[in-house]
């Protein structure tokens, strides 16, 4: 005769865990692999203007591709963020997802073996005969 309850390897509640440990790690994936790929285009923004400066031939067409390169900085930081963004969401929704689970099928029964408590009845008093 087991009793179960929240530390049995079994338990629901460790395969709700173990879900939402699964979830936390593929954000962290995504994003680890998200960041590295933003970098991959900035570094290669970067050497593209590098290689742009080398033909100058004033202060203002200088300006210019600072202005442009600036432009397309923001541009890629702005998409970088948004994909971030939605990384978060979606993970953000499965955990909540799985919490709202987690709480529907919470059974305290084990944890807490009180008896249920037997409905009483409420005597009534009986009205007072006024003569």
């Amino acid at each position: 005769m087991t009793n179960k309850n929240a530390f049995d390897l079994d338990h629901p509640a460790l395969s709700e865990a173990r879900k939402a440990q699964e979830i936390v790690f593929e954000a962290i994936d995504k994003t680890a692999r998200q960041n590295l790929d933003a970098t991959q285009k900035l570094l290669e923004l970067n050497k593209k203007r590098y290689a742009e400066t080398q033909d100058m031939s004033s202060p203002s067409d200088y300006l210019a591709r600072q202005s442009a390169a600036t432009k397309d900085y923001a541009e890629q930081v702005n998409a970088h963020l948004e994909s971030l963004a939605a990384i978060g969401n979606e993970s953000r929704e499965q955990l909540t997802e799985i919490g709202q689970e987690f709480a529907r099928n919470m059974d305290f029964s084990g944890m807490f073996p009180f008896a249920p408590q037997a409905a009483t009845k409420t005597k009534t008093k009986p009205a007072s005969k006024s003569s």
